[in-house]
């Protein structure tokens, strides 16, 4: 299958995640109802592409909480890439976190045994994918992560509103961190975007979040009243 035609499905079930969450908000309870909903338009609209291992078993390819390939922290409010051998504060290895929906590359797929392209042994993947990845064939062609406020937030000028919505967009741009370092690491990550659902608002917060959120190019913003 084409890459293009690959990333055009993700893009128009982006399209079509955020019609429905315009039009019917209440779908939806917690960003996993969102992911998954997603995962079930991306599976349509790519007709349950699957595409062949190494050893020829079938693989989907677009899997949910796939992981990174490195470690991080968040514990100082910031998104930091930690060394394998560095430790939090009561010695156990820092998290490699999870991507919330992936769609991997097919002739990724073909190179690799179920084992590694799994990424859940840490050690393997390191040494025996990482040092071969090609930029120009990433393992993953399209990674997507997801934020959701059910309710409005409050004003700007109310007690502690700014506090609250600067707190939002920092959580944004910390899973926005997460996806651009993906992109960074060779031939791991090609395309991204972080979608981000509001539901309600008075118009001055709507305008102010939109304004910030969108500053970074990798953040789709979706409203609804």
């Amino acid at each position: 299958m084409a890459h293009e035609h690959i990333v055009g499905a993700v893009e128009r079930s982006i399209e079509k995640l955020c019609k429905e969450f315009r039009a019917r908000p209440t779908l939806f309870y917690t960003e996993d109802d969102i992911a998954s909903f997603f995962y079930n338009l991306l599976q349509h609209h790519l007709s349950m592409a699957k595409a062949h291992d190494r050893d020829g078993s079938e693989h989907l390819l677009v899997h949910r909480e796939y992981p990174a390939p490195f470690r991080y922290d968040l514990s100082k409010g910031q998104f930091a890439i930690k060394e394998d051998d560095e430790r939090t504060a009561d010695g156990h290895p820092y998290p490699r976190g999870l991507y919330a929906v992936v769609v991997l590359n097919p002739d990724f797929i073909a190179q690799y045994s179920y084992e590694l392209i799994t990424a859940q042994d840490y050690g393997l993947f390191k040494k025996l994918v990482l040092p071969h990845l090609d930029k120009a064939q990433p393992a993953i062609l399209y990674g997507v992560a997801f934020m959701l406020r059910r309710d409005p937030f409050p004003l700007l000028q109310e007690d502690k509103g700014r506090e609250v919505i600067d707190g939002f967009i920092a959580e944004v741009n910390k899973k926005v961190d997460h996806l651009t370092a993906g992109q960074a690491v060779a031939g791991f990550m090609d395309n991204v975007k972080m979608l981000t659902f509001l539901k309600g608002g008075a118009d001055q917060v709507r305008t102010f979040l939109l304004k910030k959120l969108t500053e970074r190019s990798e953040v789709l913003v979706c409203f609804s009243y």
